[in-house]
């Protein structure tokens, strides 16, 4: 891995993911008890969020000065992956002006705001995820080189669906063309989710334990699997309610939504324990790369609200208020320790991968 200085770092808009994210909880947690100050809290986090993205637009601008160099990190299989924050991170700006931005601005604005950064979002999304599994085929990293941050590029492409979702429910006329677009990133970042999942699996079985400043990428996998539930049945909702012929959002969305969440839970312990692990063999050094501890909790929070809505049952309903607490204060933790890092200048660690020698075809 190329030891990139802080500043350089491809995954500063996990920051945009956790931040745009701890906006969409503050609203839903506001739905769910009729808090009104969360909706203040939501709309500072999404303003938060999108000067934040502004700010940080131009470390990934320059990277397209220099061709090579940005090739070379896009292929780097510790860190390419992570470059799909910046697409990932628009669209989830997409998906909290469609949702919390209504509440700041009049909702036309805040729809064209949600249909502006979706398009961005996929038109800098679809080319990186080529590139990057382009490239990762013909480097042959090996299995030593999977890690979770290669779900990255598959979850930005559950976003674009999640995202979809306000312009269905305001365009009604266009809703069944929105639809098929919005299944169809959804099965490419499922199917990719599954197969990335069962190779990351593979990694952590059969070979070294991951080294300590890669220990964030262990959470990822709860971002996938939160997102996708919510994702299916926001989908599926927007569907019936445009009248759509054959969408209930009915049982099938709590199905879904439910397998992920238990996936999630199981995930977040086998997580917490390889973490703890790590921790006592080594420190985990500060990074950018610590973001991969929020947005994939932010999106587990989302998902368990989202099904204590539908069902009303209140123990679902505290599980997402505790959840959302335990991320507000994960947030702030990452915050700080951000800045500190900032503060003292420190480098980014070197992680070296080697690469398995390809055999001849015969």
């Amino acid at each position: 891995m190329t030891s990139a200085g802080p500043h350089q770092h491809p995954a500063w808009f996990g920051a945009v993911m956790g931040t745009g994210a701890l906006a969409l909880t503050f609203a839903a947690q506001a739905s769910t008890w009729g808090w009104g100050w969360l909706n203040a809290l939501a709309a500072v986090a999404l303003v938060s969020a999108t000067a934040l993205a502004v700010a940080l637009g131009p470390r990934y601008a320059r990277r397209l000065g220099n061709r090579p160099v940005l090739r070379a990190e896009v292929a780097d299989p510790t860190q390419g992956a992570m470059l799909a924050t910046l697409p990932a991170g628009i669209l989830v700006l997409a998906v909290g002006w469609g949702r919390v931005g209504p509440t700041m601005v009049p909702t036309t604005a805040a729809l064209w705001i949600n249909g502006i950064l979706l398009v961005l979002g996929v038109a800098i999304a679809l080319p990186l995820g080529l590139a990057w599994s382009t490239s990762m085929l013909h480097s042959a990293p090996g299995i030593e080189g999977v890690n979770g941050g290669w779900l990255i590029p598959p979850v930005m492409n559950v976003i674009v669906a999640l995202a979809l979702t306000p312009l269905i429910a305001a365009n009604p006329d266009a809703a069944r063309l929105l639809l098929l677009i919005g299944f169809g990133f959804f099965g490419i970042g499922t199917i990719l989710f599954l197969a990335i999942l069962t190779m990351l699996i593979a990694r952590l079985a059969l070979r070294d334990p991951l080294p300590a400043a890669m220990a964030p990428t262990m959470w990822i996998p709860l971002a996938p699997a939160g997102i996708i539930g919510l994702a299916f049945m926001r989908l599926t909702e927007s569907g019936e309610n445009a009248a759509v012929n054959g969408f209930t959002a009915g049982a099938t969305g709590l199905v879904v939504a439910s397998m992920g969440i238990g996936f999630g839970l199981w995930w977040a312990s086998f997580a917490l324990i390889e973490t703890r692990r790590i921790r006592r063999t080594s420190a985990i050094p500060r990074h950018p790369g610590w973001w991969g501890f929020v947005f994939p909790i932010a999106a587990m929070t989302l998902s368990i609200t989202a099904v204590g809505t539908a069902t009303g049952i209140s123990v679902v309903q505290w599980a997402g208020a505790l959840a959302s607490v335990m991320l507000t204060l994960v947030w702030a933790y990452v915050a700080v320790k951000t800045l500190r890092m900032l503060r003292s200048g420190a480098q980014p660690p070197q992680v070296l991968v080697r690469a398995e020698p390809v055999q001849p075809t015969r």
